[in-house]
């Protein structure tokens, strides 16, 4: 009875060991899926939409007195970088450091079950906590991206436009 109750909770300690291992590997998955996506983001593409946008604007103000109903429509969808373009490149820098440090966390947090240094029955705490800040770096990442693709298409489709419209203004009045 006594060998049968041994091999019963070695078995259990194995199973244990097998699924918190497996969770592992899926939140160092996650991260990986994670890492790729935030290396997708161009931050100084970002920069150089905002460059562009405050040159825009500061040529729309010294050139163009009136503003068609069509230009002014535009003007207001460009106007959207003012604010987005900051909140990116903030969003980007605590992204990217959450990013990187919940990385070295998860490997310290692999070699500290490897070396049984955390009581067995603090390793699912320990586990949720790390799912739980994979889940708001996640998040955030989303939130950059999203960022990203709605500066990325505004600037793509209206920095030249507005561009070659406030230049044309900038010609009349210079002659």
């Amino acid at each position: 009875m006594n060998k049968f109750l041994y091999v019963l909770i070695f078995l259990f300690t194995c199973s244990c060991s097998n699924n918190q291992k497996e969770r592992i590997d899926i939140l160092e998955s996650k991260l990986s899926n994670l890492e790729k996506s935030f290396s997708e983001v161009n931050s100084s593409k970002v920069t150089k939409a905002y460059n562009g946008y405050k040159e825009n604007i500061e040529l729309v103000k010294s050139c163009v007195d009136t503003l068609e109903k069509s230009f002014s429509i535009r003007m207001n969808n460009y106007k959207g970088l003012k604010k987005t373009c900051p909140q990116f490149l903030a969003t980007f820098s605590i992204a990217k450091k959450n990013l990187q440090n919940q990385i070295i966390q998860i490997q310290n947090l692999n070699l500290d079950l490897k070396n049984k240094l955390i009581p067995v029955d603090s390793i699912n705490i320990y586990l949720e906590l790390e799912e739980e800040n994979i889940q708001k770096i996640s998040d955030d990442v989303l939130e950059l991206l999203e960022i990203y693709e709605f500066i990325s298409s505004v600037s793509d489709s209206l920095y030249e436009p507005i561009k070659l419209y406030a230049e044309k203004y900038c010609s009349k009045k210079a002659l």
